[in-house]
């Protein structure tokens, strides 16, 4: 199975795939990365090149289930709304290629990885590196076999919490259930 998380945003947008063996349940890491948008672009404009560029994604490594962060509280109502936005765009492509939409709890997420429900960013960070058993480094994505160390590109904190989406998502079982975090169907 191929879970791609995503960390939706106005100006960048982390993601991250991962899969899993069914031989033994493994996680492997595929690919993840950023899409940056500029912020002397029209919000429309934004929207239309995060569109463009997650479909691009999508499209390429087919993914069966889509994570996404719950949003529960934003200091901005202006933001807010501009992430909601990103959050519908993401949910629309979900629905157009049939792909089911889990969303998990950023706390729940902390804690499950670190154990800490309000670990700092790097901290997650260092968690999805050790998970997958990652090394850092610029050189291009690929997938693992067994248990090998893979080289990833830059790993940013945006696509670090995308691939700890996945991690939680896959480790919950949910999306075996049937319950919990599901919040739609695509389609």
């Amino acid at each position: 199975m191929r879970v791609i998380g995503i960390d939706p945003g106005t100006l960048c947008c982390g993601y991250g795939i991962i899969e899993t063996r069914t031989q033994n349940s493994e996680l492997v890491y595929v690919a993840s990365g950023e899409i940056r948008m500029k912020n002397t672009e029209a919000l429309p404009e934004r929207l239309k090149i995060l569109y463009g560029s997650l479909k691009n994604v999508i499209d390429e490594y087919k993914p069966a289930h889509l994570c996404i962060e719950k949003i529960f509280y934003h200091k901005s109502i202006h933001s807010a709304f501009a992430l909601g936005t990103a959050r519908g765009i993401v949910m629309l492509l979900a629905a157009q290629n049939d792909i089911p939409v889990f969303e998990c709890n950023l706390t729940e997420l902390k804690m499950a990885l670190t154990g800490y429900g309000r670990a700092e960013k790097r901290q997650v960070k260092e968690m999805v590196i050790r998970i997958l058993n990652l090394k850092v480094a610029n050189c291009k994505s690929q997938v693992a076999s067994h248990r090998q160390q893979v080289t990833c590109s830059k790993l940013t904190e945006d696509a670090s919490d995308a691939l700890a989406l996945c991690i939680c998502h896959i480790n919950s079982g949910q999306w075996k259930q049937d319950t919990g975090c599901r919040i739609q169907d695509a389609g």
